[in-house]
């Protein structure tokens, strides 16, 4: 049986909404980072499209496509939560970036589960953006293994449902359900012959009812399974985008892989993506992103 190496990563672009800090130069950064490594599907979220900074997707995209001189990748993106009206207005999503041939269109899901946030300004009462979305994607390698790709980013507020009803069982994070919505998302849509990927930033720890959810529908952790130290990838206090020094004191952003029945894949390496700053030539430092990535290559 033939196989066929298949790079894959996953990375919180960190749009820092509404300063957009250095946004436009990390924008560059990440280009530069993803045409190093040439992956064949990037999962990304965060993904912004709004007035000032513009579209944030189609600029890693075009970044790398012009590094590499070729209209090599494809950007799939769907919007999961939005504000505002005119010269605004912005929303935000999550995205997929391939350079392999695709076997169906992308589809997204809308969480059933999502946190309800508000705030009151002169009397009257707004609704604050945090719904929350999935992409799917499945594609085709040159093996002729089907790679069925999955990108999201679950909520980072810890409010849990309220009222029981059907599924949703008192008490229950809404982070946890939006897993549990997934992993359902993901058993319906992809058969065994498929190998599955679920990527992006979860907002939870190994060990939590987040991740064990995902890791009793049939998903392994790539950086638990085939990593090696502990993988922060995030600070729970926020990092400093133009920090020297890495403060990053948590896993939340993941890599998982549900295998294809009678096609157990060969994980080369699992590591950090975008885990240093950059020295800018004014002597001061700059990060990618909040988030540090997760990048694997596969043998499929």
């Amino acid at each position: 049986m033939s196989r066929a190496e298949c790079t894959i990563l996953t990375l919180n672009v960190f749009h820092d909404l509404p300063t957009y800090r250095h946004l436009e130069r990390r924008c560059e950064l990440i280009a530069e980072a993803i045409t190093a490594r040439r992956p064949h599907v990037a999962a990304l979220q965060e993904v912004l499209r709004a007035t000032g900074p513009g579209d944030i997707g189609a600029k890693i995209r075009d970044g790398v496509n012009r590094i590499c001189s070729s209209e090599l990748y494809h950007l799939d993106y769907a919007p999961a939560d939005g504000a505002g009206d005119g010269e605004f207005s912005f929303d935000e999503g999550v995205a997929l970036l391939s350079r392999i041939e695709a076997e169906s269109p992308a589809e997204s899901l809308k969480y059933r589960a999502q946190v309800e946030m508000a705030t009151e300004v002169g009397g009257q009462r707004y609704r604050l953006p945090d719904d929350r979305v999935a992409m799917r994607r499945r594609f085709r390698l040159e093996s002729d293994a089907r790679l069925d790709f999955y990108v999201s980013h679950l909520t980072d507020r810890p409010e849990r449902i309220a009222l029981s009803s059907g599924e949703f069982v008192d008490g229950t994070p809404v982070r946890t359900m939006q897993a549990r919505e997934l992993a359902r998302w993901a058993s319906a849509g992809s058969g065994p012959e498929s190998t599955v990927i679920l990527a992006g930033d979860f907002n939870d720890v190994p060990g939590s009812e987040t991740i064990a959810s995902l890791e009793r529908a049939g998903f392994i952790d790539l950086h638990e399974a085939f990593g090696s130290g502990p993988g922060y990838t995030n600070d729970r206090n926020d990092i400093d985008v133009s920090a020297e020094r890495a403060t990053h004191n948590q896993r939340i952003d993941y890599l998982m892989m549900r295998p294809a029945s009678g096609r157990a894949p060969k994980v080369i390496e699992v590591e950090p993506f975008g885990g240093r700053p950059h020295r800018e030539s004014d002597g001061t430092w700059l990060w990618p992103s909040d988030h540090i990535g997760v990048i694997a290559t596969l043998r499929l």
